[in-house]
């Protein structure tokens, strides 16, 4: 019934049994290249990050090799931070697979003040255990001497190259994944009703570009670059963590279209590139190649790679310039989640000038999901979702790279055909092909949640907020996750932050209202509720909140007049049974909740498969009729 959408430091990894993955690399300079890292960073991560390399002890030669596959894992999984200081004042070893073999023992004399290095420095740490325990000979002061000096010499070289690296000016270390923020396009045709295109190629672009190097070069996505739209360039950096931005404007006359970008290194607002197109609207997505094309040549430095510009999802081909109008409209509408209706509407314009569309069909498909779920849920699920399926299956005939559409079946598959398995496996297609939307990353956060799996739920929140760090439903997300882990503090301090940002997000104070709630600050509970009802227009789902709460709090009358309020709306839109369950459930009458839970079950509302982990439900858990409830929905 909820309502939304280490190895040890220094130590080797275990191999007994294990696969060694991907390609050996024999040397500290293959390893530190593959890293992107200088050979001093990767050594010393070794001895203080765990990172995994291996040795091979050989004629008092230490030689290192790694696997790519473990050393992507580990980078991975650890994300290690970069530290110059601690680079300058580490001491590291030579590369043995670099170098001759005479030469390493001259280097170990020389690091010893011209004398051989004693044999705990060379043998391995198991036959160094053997020999502690004999009592090795003194050697003679001559000797001691000459160690003591090359200590102390090789001591003020260290203190040397450490206060050099510090005066003399170095080269910036490079971020480990660069930020590019793609502003909002502005609209130079004096029409506000143009609005909409423009908004739609911004949108475009910032998919256009998060595909081209997700594992380097991270997008943010739309919502966070409009609410950060005006604001100072550096203001923006800070908010975003963002070192490049992307500025630009679009002016449109009938089929023809001129856009003029410019590229910006945020940390100077240095000009870097810029350029204008000036094409016929067949040809926009030519020029969304050429920008995408010229941006990763500007920041192939930063990136370390070489960018392709090759996918089917962004072919150079023409387009039907009516089509793409149509599409660009859907789009906006969808972004804003402002009218779904609208923008079914005009995907289904896009895709009756072009029936070969896929775009428009993935398009289509998301809104009638959307369409059919809580809290959008203006269309019964058992018309909305299979709408939605049929149009992403169609989608995925035309381009099987869609990621959008795979995400919709995977929607489908958990939260109306309750096929988990299903949902996982296009979950993972999804997520591969498009990394850089946001919609994949929410729909899988919330399947984690329906899986209790709510660990796995906070990490995909946290790639969501790499992508929009500021948006409000992303962040509203992330307090819906608390609340089904019983963190109330943590909902109420993340849902209420969110609300300090955009206090006119309406979807925000059902999770501050819901945790509220459970800690039986009921009165408190039933304010944000009621600021809810107020902000939604009285949506179905807020009349539910409210009345839910008013028999929490023994107001039996006022939870009565909100079911009154929702048969009244149910005679002129759909009204979910899930929403009179929560009601009879707050006044304590479990077995008509149960009977309304029954019908939600008719209507395969979405929302039945939270109530593995919905507090809400907590007082129906015992009843037999709610066990059988989920095992046929295949939750618990």
């Amino acid at each position: 019934m909820s309502h939304l959408e280490n190895p040890t430091s220094g130590a080797n990894p275990p191999t007994d049994g294990l696969p060694l993955t991907g390609r050996k690399m024999v040397s500290w300079k293959e390893i530190a290249s593959h890293l992107g890292r200088e050979i001093r960073t990767v050594q010393r991560w070794e001895k203080t990050e765990g990172l995994p390399i291996r040795r091979h002890e050989h004629q008092k030669k230490s030689t290192v090799y790694a696997y790519t596959g473990e050393l992507d894992e580990w980078f991975k999984r650890r994300e290690p931070a970069d530290d110059p200081e601690a680079d300058a004042a580490f001491v590291p070893e030579p590369d043995a697979a670099s170098i001759s073999e005479p030469d390493v023992d001259t280097l170990s004399e020389e690091a010893n003040g011209g004398a051989v290095a004693p044999v705990a420095a060379i043998v391995p740490d198991a036959e160094r255990e053997v020999h502690s325990s004999v009592e090795p000979d003194q050697p003679p002061p001559n000797i001691k001497r000459r160690v003591a000096l090359g200590v102390t010499a090789f001591a003020i070289l260290c203190i040397i190259a450490f206060a050099v690296y510090k005066l003399i000016p170095t080269k910036p270390l490079l971020p480990e994944k660069v930020r590019l923020v793609v502003l909002p396009f502005k609209n130079l045709s004096g029409d506000p009703k143009q609005d909409y295109f423009s908004a739609g190629l911004t949108d475009e672009m910032i998919t256009r570009l998060g595909s081209l190097d997700p594992r380097r070069l991270g997008v943010i996505a739309a919502a966070s670059s409009n609410a950060q739209s005006g604001k100072p360039l550096k203001e923006i950096g800070r908010a975003l963590d963002v070192q490049y931005a992307l500025e630009g404007s679009v002016r449109r006359e009938g089929n023809q279209v001129r856009i003029d970008v410019h590229l910006i290194q945020v940390s100077d607002q240095t000009d870097l590139w810029a350029d204008s197109y000036s094409r016929d609207l067949t040809d926009i997505l030519l020029v969304q190649d050429e920008v995408g094309a010229a941006v990763a040549s500007q920041i192939r430095t930063a990136l370390a790679t070489t960018i392709v510009m090759s996918s089917s999802k962004f072919a150079n081909h023409s387009v039907n310039a009516e089509a793409y109008d149509a599409y660009l409209s859907g789009r906006f509408y969808w972004t804003n989640r402002g009218d779904l209706h609208k923008s079914i509407q005009a995907y289904q314009q896009a895709i009756q000038k072009d029936p070969q569309y896929a775009l428009a069909y993935a398009g289509l498909a998301g809104s009638y999901a959307l369409l059919g779920q809580v809290p959008y849920d203006d269309m019964s699920p058992l018309e909305a979702k299979p709408k939605a399926r049929a149009a992403a299956e169609h989608a995925l005939q035309l381009d099987p790279l869609l990621g959008e559409a795979h995400a919709v079946l995977a929607n489908v598959a958990f939260s109306y055909d309750w096929n988990f398995d299903v949902a996982e496996q296009e979950f993972q297609r999804a997520l591969a092909l498009s990394p850089n939307n946001p919609t994949p990353h929410l729909w899988f956060s919330h399947y984690c949640i329906v899986r209790n799996r709510l660990p796995q739920a906070l990490e995909e929140n946290s790639r969501l907020l790499e992508i929009e760090p500021v948006s409000p439903l992303f962040n509203t997300n992330r307090a819906e996750i608390y609340y089904h882990a019983r963190n109330y503090d943590g909902a109420i301090t993340t849902a209420s932050r969110a609300i300090e940002q955009y206090p006119n997000y309406w979807l925000a104070y059902i999770w501050l209202g819901s945790a509220l709630r459970e800690k039986k600050m009921y009165k408190e509970a039933l304010e944000q509720f009621s600021k809810g009802r107020t902000l939604s227009g009285d949506h179905p789902v807020m009349i539910s909140l409210y009345g839910h709460a008013l028999g929490l709090s023994g107001d039996a009358a006022g939870a009565r007049k909100a079911l009154n309020e929702l048969q009244n709306l149910a005679q002129s839109r759909y009204v979910s049974s899930l929403y009179f369950a929560a009601v009879y459930t707050g006044l304590g009458e479990n077995r008509t909740a149960l009977d309304w839970l029954d019908r939600a079950y008719t209507e395969r509302n979405d929302r039945l498969v939270y109530l593995g982990s919905e507090p809400m439900a907590d007082p129906l858990r015992s009843d037999p009729r709610f066990a059988r409830l989920l095992a046929k929905i295949g939750v618990h």
